[in-house]
């Protein structure tokens, strides 16, 4: 499938602790999606806007999600 026209705002289960985020699942469209794995983590800025990256699998797909600590919020870029 890849990139997505736009990036999808999601709803996400992770865990804050010991200076990082580990991501456990998210929801979208009305469906959850359980995180079996993290195959890779990278961080970006947008201005002063945080962004951290992940490529995540639900053993079935990949996907790249996204959180964004100055809007504490999740987005759903590509679907693989």
């Amino acid at each position: 499938m890849g990139y997505l026209e736009n990036s999808k705002v999601i709803k996400v289960g992770a865990i804050f602790g010991s200076g990082k985020i580990t991501p456990k699942w998210f929801i979208w469209e009305n469906r959850k999606y359980i995180i079996q794995s993290i195959n890779y983590v990278w961080e970006d800025r947008q201005g002063k806007e945080k962004l951290t990256n992940f490529s995540v699998s639900d053993g079935t797909n990949s996907y790249e999600i996204t959180y964004n600590s100055h809007r504490m919020s999740w987005s759903l870029n590509k679907i693989e």
